[in-house]
């Protein structure tokens, strides 16, 4: 019976669940990643108050880089291969998609493949222009 309920699902279908369940683990991996930030803080705020009611100096704030942190040279190795791993998983979708349902829906995997082939530009741009920036720091200035 499981194999026919599989047969009779059409692409729109296989879509539709596809897109429900990426969104699904989306939210639960984002709301688990709250609370455990939110745990951490919580037990690192018990210590300090348990280290000031002793007399003891306040412990390291735990390690919590933010948006900005982290050096130039790591976000445009990011960039670069955030840029291939969506280019795989697009081109790997559209296979996928392809074999299952049809072209139709096979088109889906063209939506990573193209933000992954936009990061792929933007770190090839961002680098030539570091590129150009320190080949001017290391020239002399002309009189």
């Amino acid at each position: 019976m499981n194999c026919l309920f599989f047969a009779t699902l059409s692409g729109l279908h296989v879509g539709l669940i596809f897109g429900l369940a990426g969104l699904a683990f989306v939210a639960l991996f984002g709301a688990l990643g709250m609370y455990f930030h939110h745990r951490r803080q919580e037990l690192w705020h018990e210590t300090a108050r348990i280290a000031l009611e002793k007399g003891q100096p306040l412990p390291a704030l735990p390690d919590d880089p933010g948006p900005n942190a982290g050096d130039r040279k790591d976000s445009e190795d990011s960039d670069f291969r955030s840029g291939l791993i969506l280019l795989a998983v697009g081109a790997s979708l559209y296979v996928f998609l392809g074999a299952l349902v049809g072209p139709s829906l096979a088109y889906v995997g063209l939506v990573p493949g193209f933000i992954g082939v936009a990061l792929l530009i933007f770190a090839l741009i961002r680098t030539l222009a570091a590129r150009k920036q320190s080949g001017d720091a290391d020239r002399p200035p002309h009189a």
